[in-house]
């Protein structure tokens, strides 16, 4: 009988070569890497790949209670002399004031009897004056003193003469609080 030699074969049918350790991707020798010290938003760069961390101005989603907290005081509605100029202002002009999206001040259309905006032909939502006092009511409401939608609507209903005193209030010592601190930035210049 002649000798035979068997070979081992793998899973798929290959010859099994000596276990050897698994070899290390190599880069070829012209790419070549270095770290650049260059702006924070550049964390890694060679000839191929750059890497860049985000900003965080563009959040996405809901706002956390920690943030709208932190926002509560940076509404920057004009006061009643520069309102009456403009008969009509815009969702836009409206939401930027208030720093909240369109949809929001949208949302709150539906929710609120009392805030019922004009709109045009084409459905473009045009804010007056006494919209513009609502809504801050409603902020007020939401964001200062944290009432839920339904909470608000029925605060609304009972103690509209009430809430109007204390936003007037609250708008009053607002625009002194600034004077202040206006007062005390220039003291320390």
């Amino acid at each position: 009988m002649a000798n035979t030699v068997h070979q081992q074969l793998d899973l798929f049918g290959l010859p099994i070569t000596e276990k050897s350790s698994p070899k290390k991707k190599s880069t070829p020798a012209s790419v070549k890497t270095q770290k650049i010290e260059q702006p924070a938003q550049v964390v890694y760069a060679n000839e191929q790949i750059v890497v860049k961390l985000k900003k965080e101005e563009g959040k996405r989603g809901r706002k956390s209670f920690k943030e709208i907290d932190a926002a509560v005081d940076l509404i920057e509605v004009p006061d009643e002399q520069t309102l009456s100029q403009k008969l009509y202002y815009s969702i836009s002009e409206v939401a930027g004031w208030f720093k909240v999206n369109t949809s929001l001040l949208r949302y709150w259309e539906n929710e609120f009897d009392i805030l019922q905006p004009r709109k045009t032909r084409k459905g473009d939502r045009l804010f007056r004056v006494e919209d513009i006092k609502n809504l801050q009511l409603i902020y007020f409401l939401l964001r200062q003193r944290k009432f839920s939608i339904e909470g608000a609507k029925a605060y609304l209903k009972s103690n509209k003469q009430k809430i109007d005193k204390e936003t007037k209030l609250i708008n009053t010592l607002t625009g002194l609080k600034e004077f202040l601190l206006a007062l005390k930035a220039s003291l320390n210049n």
